[in-house]
């Protein structure tokens, strides 16, 4: 975490292969469709939920990790 607004060339060339730049407001809209899921679902008695149910539930938000680790993952550090 910096508030720099950009990677130093050096940076970028030591950088592992899964770091990825993760500007605060997709890290909000992560969070916001994760915290609509669960609402969701105990919205509707979380515990009599199947797995099934609660899977449509976090799809239905566009939350379930593969939906929103690509968000996440857009703008890879190293070039």
């Amino acid at each position: 975490m910096s508030p720099k607004s950009k990677i130093m060339p050096a940076a970028r060339m030591l950088a592992d292969d899964h770091l990825y730049l993760v500007r605060p407001p997709t890290v909000l809209e992560a969070f916001d469709r994760l915290d609509r899921a669960w609402r969701s679902a105990r919205a509707r008695t979380i515990t009599v939920l199947s797995v099934a149910e609660l899977a449509d539930i976090f799809r239905a938000e566009d939350a379930l990790p593969s939906q929103w680790l690509p968000l996440l993952e857009a703008i890879p550090v190293k070039d």
